[in-house]
C-alpha cells in the first residue's frame, strides 16, 4: 500500500459499527432481485465481489417497505414481510466473510413511480401533483394510510436488523416518498403534514422515532438526503442541514449525502461534463454542521479524489458508486498500489442508471464490465478443449471478443486492418467531455496483452490468412462506415463525414451539419469549440434523442452556450456551393452558403469477409457495426455472450 491512499483504509465507527475503511458501495439499483422481491442468489454473487474486493461498506440499494403501493421497478427488492428475512440474512453472511459490514437502504417511490408496477393502482404522494418527469396523477395519501406507512418502514427497519445486517438506511432523497414530504416542490398540504418546516419534518420523524423504538438505541441508522434538489420550490443546503439536525436529535447516526430529484437527475448520475467529487463541497458543510460521520457520493472514481476528500474534512466516508460496478477490486488494487491497473468507469450511465430508468433494461450492465450481474459465467472452469479464435477487427466488439475468449483458455488470433487498436473509440473520445471514452478500448487492449492474444495491426484479414491459420473459429468485427445520404450534392467537394470532421482542420469558419443525433450535437459542439458558427438540421422534433438524459443535458447547454443555431422538423434537399435547400412545416427555403457540410446520417456495416470465410470456417460469428450499426454497449455485450459460449 502507498502512504499517500492510507487515509482510505483507516477504519471509521459509526455508532456501534466499525467499517474497516472509508470505501463504500453506496445503495445503486441493479434488478437483480428474485421474483416476489427476494434475495437472489444473483444478488449475493454482485455484493460478494464487491465485499471479497475490498469494500469496507455495502449499502443494499432501494428495498420497497410496501408491497402495495411501493414497488417502484421491476425486479424490485423488498423487505415487506418477514418471509423475505432468510434471503437478507444469507446476503448478510456472504458479505461478512469478506470484514464488509452490510446496511440495507429503505424506500417508497411515492410519486416517482407508474401505475405499470403497481397493477395498474395509482402512485401515491404527500399531495395529487404529478411528478413533472413521471407526469402520473398521483392520490394524496390520508392520515390514515401516513400512519400506516410510518409503520411499515419501522417494520422494514426491524427486518433489517433481524437479518444480521449491520445497519440501516432510510431513503430520503431523490424525489422519493420520505423526500416528498421534506419539500415544498413536492408537498402541497395545509395539514399537520404539509404547509411549513415543522409538517414536512412530521412524517421522517415519526418514520425514525418509531423505528429506534424496534431496533433499539445502537443500531446504527443513516440517512440518505438530497442536501440540494437542484430545482425550483425544492430544498437547499441550508433547509437540508436544518432539517437534518432534527432527524440526527430523533436517532439518526450518520448523513448520506446526495443531490437532486428526478427533474434534475442531471446531478444524480453525473455524467463526465461534472468534475470527480463534485458533490463534496455540499458534504463539508454537513460536516461542520455535526459530529455524526458523514458519507459522500458524487463521481468519486480516483482515489486521489476520495484522498482529497478525506484529508479535507468533506466526508468520513466516500461512495465509490459507478465505479464499484466497472472494477470491484477497486480497494484491493488501490491499497496493493495498482492504481494503474483500476479499469475506469467512463460515467456513462447506459448499462447501470439509465439502463434501468431509461432504457428499460430488466437489470444492469457496465460497458467496461460485462462480468457485472453475470460473475457465476466468468468464474466458470476454462473450456475443457481449447480452440483457435481469430477475430478480424480490433474495435470494441472484437476486443471483447478476444478478451473474453483468452480468458476461457482459447488461442485468440486479433488482425486488425490499422496501425492501431480501439476502433472508432479513437474518434468517440474526442468531443468535449468525451475523452475518458478512450478507456473502453485501453482496459481492453491492456488485457488481451496480458492474456497472450497474437495482435497483427496494420493488416486486414483475407481468404488467404483464414485458409492459412484454419481457425475453429472466427468472429467478424470489421466496423461500419459513414452512411450517404439520398439527397441531391451529396458528393460535393464541401460535403464530408462527421468522422472527417473531427480528425480534420478543414478551412472555413461557416459550418451546417446534416443530423442531429448523438454524433451530430457531439461534432457541432467540437467544431463550435474551435470558433466555428455552426447550424444542426435535424429531421425530428429534438435533438440528441440517442442518448440519456443526464449527457443530453449537458450536451444541449454547451451547443446553447456556443451559439448553435439548431433547426428541427427539417429535412436537407439538396445541397450546392452556394446555398442549402431545405423543407421545413412552414415551407421550403434556403440556407448558406456554407464552408463546409458535414454529414452525420448514420453508418452501414462493412462485412466483406462474411461470405467468402463461410466456405472456408464451419463457425462464423458478425459482431457489433459489422451486423448491424449501433451502440458500443450493444456490440461487447455480444461479443462476451459468442465467446462465453466458446
Amino acid at each position: 500500500m502507498t502512504d499517500d491512499y492510507s487515509v482510505l483504509f483507516q477504519p471509521l465507527k459509526i455508532g456501534t459499527m466499525e467499517v474497516k475503511n472509508r470505501l463504500s458501495v453506496p445503495p445503486m439499483g441493479t434488478g437483480f432481485a428474485a421474483e416476489g422481491g427476494g434475495v437472489s442468489e444473483r444478488l449475493i454473487k454482485y455484493h460478494e465481489q464487491r465485499a471479497k474486493g475490498g469494500f469496507g461498506l455495502i449499502i443494499v440499494e432501494v428495498t420497497a417497505i410496501d408491497g402495495e403501493r411501493g414497488i417502484g421497478s421491476g425486479h424490485q427488492l423488498c423487505l415487506y414481510d418477514d418471509n423475505l428475512i432468510p434471503g437478507f440474512k444469507k446476503l448478510a453472511e456472504t458479505v461478512h466473510k469478506y470484514g464488509t459490514k452490510l446496511a440495507v437502504q429503505l424506500y417508497h417511490p411515492g410519486r416517482t413511480n407508474f401505475p405499470h408496477f403497481l397493477g395498474g393502482k395509482q402512485p401515491v404522494a404527500p399531495s395529487a401533483v404529478p411528478d413533472p418527469v413521471m407526469r402520473q396523477m398521483p392520490q394524496e395519501l390520508s392520515i390514515g394510510e401516513i400512519k400506516d406507512l410510518v409503520e411499515k418502514f419501522a417494520q422494514g427497519a426491524r427486518r433489517v436488523k433481524e437479518a444480521g445486517c449491520d445497519a440501516l438506511e432510510f431513503h430520503g432523497a431523490h424525489g422519493y416518498l420520505i423526500s416528498e414530504f421534506m419539500s415544498a416542490y413536492a408537498n402541497k398540504r395545509t395539514d399537520e403534514y404539509g404547509g411549513g418546516f415543522e409538517g414536512f419534518m412530521r412524517f421522517p420523524l415519526e418514520i425514525v422515532k418509531r423505528a429506534r423504538e424496534l431496533v433499539g438505541p445502537d443500531f446504527p441508522i443513516l440517512f440518505r438526503i438530497s442536501a440540494d434538489e437542484v430545482v425550483p420550490l425544492g430544498r437547499s443546503v441550508p433547509e437540508s442541514i436544518k432539517m437534518m439536525k432534527l432527524l440526527i436529535d430523533a436517532g439518526i447516526t450518520a448523513v448520506d449525502v446526495s443531490i437532486g430529484v428526478p427533474e434534475s437527475s442531471q446531478y444524480t448520475s453525473a455524467p463526465p461534463d461534472m468534475k470527480q467529487g463534485f458533490n463534496a463541497e455540499t458534504s463539508a458543510q454537513f460536516k461542520q454542521a455535526f459530529n455524526v460521520p458523514i458519507l459522500v457520493a458524487g463521481r468519486i472514481n480516483h482515489p486521489s479524489i476520495a484522498v482529497d476528500i478525506l484529508q479535507s474534512g468533506k466526508a468520513d466516508l466516500v461512495h465509490i458508486g459507478r465505479q464499484s460496478l466497472t472494477d470491484p477490486e477497486w480497494p484491493n488494487k488501490v491499497k496493493q498500489g495498482r492504481v494503474d491497473d483500476i479499469v475506469k468507469c467512463l460515467s456513462c450511465n447506459e448499462g447501470c442508471i439509465e439502463g434501468l430508468a431509461t432504457w428499460l433494461r430488466p437489470s444492469i450492465t457496465c460497458v467496461q464490465n460485462l462480468a457485472l450481474g453475470r460473475e457465476e459465467d466468468y468464474a466458470r472452469p476454462k473450456a475443457a478443449k481449447p480452440r483457435t479464435v481469430l477475430i478480424a477487427g480490433g474495435g470494441p466488439g472484437g476486443l471483447e471478443a478476444a478478451r473474453t475468449a483468452a480468458l476461457r483458455g482459447h488461442r485468440v488470433i486479433l488482425f486488425e486492418q490499422d496501425g492501431y487498436l480501439g476502433g472508432q473509440t479513437k474518434l468517440v473520445a474526442i468531443p468535449p467531455g468525451k475523452e475518458i471514452y478512450c478507456e473502453v478500448a485501453q482496459s481492453r487492449i491492456k488485457a488481451i496483452r496480458q492474456l497472450g492474444v497474437e495482435i497483427h495491426m496494420g493488416q486486414g484479414l483475407t481468404a488467404d490468412k483464414i485458409r492459412e491459420i484454419k481457425p475453429d473459429v472466427l468472429i467478424i468485427a470489421t466496423g461500419s462506415e459513414p452512411a450517404i445520404p439520398n439527397i441531391a450534392g451529396a458528393n460535393n467537394k464541401i460535403v464530408m463525414s462527421a468522422r472527417k470532421a473531427l480528425t480534420t482542420d478543414e478551412a472555413g469558419d461557416n459550418v451546417l451539419v446534416i443530423g442531429g443525433g448523438l454524433v451530430g450535437c457531439e461534432t457541432a459542439d467540437y467544431l463550435a469549440g474551435k470558433g466555428k458558427n455552426v447550424t444542426i438540421v435535424e429531421m425530428l422534433k429534438s435533438t440528441a434523442r440517442d442518448i440519456g438524459p443526464a449527457a443530453r443535458f449537458f450536451l444541449r447547454k454547451r451547443l446553447k452556450g456556443k451559439n448553435v443555431t439548431i433547426l428541427t422538423q427539417t429535412t436537407v434537399q439538396s445541397i450546392s456551393d452556394e446555398a442549402v435547400a431545405i423543407s421545413t412545416p412552414v415551407g421550403e427555403e434556403k440556407l448558406g452558403p456554407f464552408d463546409i457540410i458535414v454529414l452525420a446520417t448514420g453508418a452501414t456495416s462493412v462485412n466483406n469477409l462474411e461470405e467468402q470465410a463461410r466456405g472456408i470456417v464451419s463457425e462464423v460469428y458478425v459482431i457489433g457495426d459489422a451486423a448491424k450499426p449501433g451502440k458500443i454497449l450493444a456490440a461487447v455485450e455480444k461479443a462476451a455472450e459468442i465467446a462465453l459460449k466458446l
